[in-house]
């Protein structure tokens, strides 16, 4: 057995799976990185992103990307 990891946002799945936590996280930035480039560029400013998150024990962990972007990363087991 061995976990995937698919990213849902708003509602709606990334068409890929992903092998770590890690690589569905660089996913998500990669996507969003106009928003989060604001963050990088304007330091002491404050932003609502979420993206830096450790991975939660249970099965799903959230991120927030401003602008009512919700996602949420399942861990899923394969047999």
């Amino acid at each position: 057995m061995f976990i995937i990891y698919v990213v849902i946002e708003n509602g709606e799945p990334y068409p890929v799976a992903y092998h770590t936590y890690h690589q569905a996280v660089a996913a998500v930035k990669a996507k969003h990185k106009e928003e989060l480039r604001f963050e990088e560029d304007n330091p002491g400013e404050h932003s609502c992103n979420q993206v830096d998150v450790p991975e939660a024990v249970s099965c799903h962990s959230y991120l927030y990307i401003e602008k009512g972007i919700h996602i949420e990363i399942h861990k899923l087991p394969v047999e």
